[in-house]
């Protein structure tokens, strides 16, 4: 994400962040001097699209926003049909200069039938659209350091050049591992996300079963967003509290938007009865320090 967003904006540049969003975008923009323009998605509120705002993000490219970073890596909401072509026909083409990452590190583990909708098979300049993908998070390789961008041979040019100033490629037994990457054994990758599926579902029937705490079934990753009800403890403290008596740690809500500070995220790419030990272990202490 970093090449990405230091090869498409420069000083004083707008750039539209979805907010709850990787907290590590925001600092990017920051870091880089642009200016970042929250646009709400009210993903527990809504079950039927990704609860994206779109007139905030109408507002955002005709104040000037030249950058907008898909929210979709960290919540894995998967944009429906109705989302995608309500940005492209309505917002996209009015503004001028636009430029949308996209990160898919989880397209491919889709449940229950779920259907991602691409948004460049939509009514958008493909020149404007990177995509970024990689084996880390589907395939759990995420100590190989592999990345795949798929954009503009302009914007893919910049980046190499920016990478081979500031780091260096991943090395030589790293790469080879892209070789199997989408050549899987037959039924591997369908396998896979039965797995996580099965973990879903027993986090989910849990979260929901636990008095005042709203969790939205995940759509794909491996990743769970839930609100916890009134706390007699600041949230903060709550986390901590988490990590020393309920040996859990877990992801503050404000990581990713000042309003969600009343929520927590959770990997449950582990073993099975280890994620749901750990999350009856966190529904136990939301029931102590419930206000």
């Amino acid at each position: 994400m970093f090449l990405a967003l230091a090869s498409t904006i420069s000083a004083g540049d707008k750039v539209a962040i979805v907010q709850p969003d990787y907290f590590a975008n925001r600092k990017l923009v920051q870091f880089l001097d642009g200016e970042v323009m929250p646009v709400s998605m009210d993903y527990l509120g809504t079950e039927n699209s990704a609860g994206l705002d779109i007139s905030e993000l109408e507002n955002a490219f005709r104040a000037g926003a030249k950058v907008l970073s898909s929210p979709t890596r960290t919540i894995r909401p998967v944009p429906s049909t109705r989302d995608r072509r309500s940005k492209p026909s309505r917002v996209l083409p009015a503004a001028t200069g636009f430029f949308v990452i996209v990160d898919q590190l989880y397209a491919r583990l889709l449940y229950g039938g779920a259907v991602y909708t691409h948004l460049r098979s939509m009514d958008v300049d493909p020149n404007h659209v990177m995509t970024i993908m990689g084996p880390s998070k589907t395939e759990s390789l995420s100590g190989y350091r592999l990345g795949v961008a798929f954009g503009s041979p302009a914007i893919v040019a910049r980046m190499e050049k920016l990478q081979a100033i500031v780091s260096l490629r991943a090395a030589g037994y790293s790469q080879s591992a892209l070789k199997t990457w989408f050549a899987e054994p037959e039924g591997w990758l369908a396998e896979r996300v039965r797995l996580h599926q099965l973990i879903r579902d027993d986090l989910h029937s849990r979260f929901v079963a636990a008095k005042g705490v709203v969790a939205r079934v995940p759509q794909a990753g491996k990743l769970f967003v839930s609100s916890s009800p009134k706390l007699s403890v600041p949230h903060r403290e709550f986390v901590h509290i988490l990590r020393h008596q309920a040996e859990v740690i877990v992801t503050p809500g404000t990581e990713f938007g000042p309003q969600s500070g009343d929520s927590i995220r959770l990997n449950f790419s582990q073993p099975h009865q280890a994620a749901v030990a750990a999350l009856d272990r966190i529904v136990e202490l939301l029931g102590q320090y419930r206000a």
